[in-house]
């Protein structure tokens, strides 16, 4: 199943950014089953531009990044 998502999130990608080129497709990732799957999860985060996880700390860098994306669009 995590390879099927991994897949699914690259055609997505793909999708996105044949409609909306300017787009930023940010991932979560969470889950010990993604420790064992390492070619699936690098083929999904490759499918992202930035991705996450829900620790504290990236949490924090993802409320930066949507700050600074939301500055940045008031200000175009």
């Amino acid at each position: 199943m995590q390879g099927d998502k991994s897949k699914t999130e690259l055609s997505i990608n793909t999708l996105i950014k044949s409609y909306y080129p300017k787009t930023k497709f940010i991932g979560f990732v969470d889950g010990i089953g993604w420790y064992v799957r390492k070619g699936d999860l690098k083929r999904m985060i490759a499918a992202y531009d930035d991705v996450f996880t829900f620790h504290r700390d990236e949490l924090n860098r993802f409320e930066k990044l949507l700050n600074h994306v939301l500055i940045n669009k008031h200000v175009e």
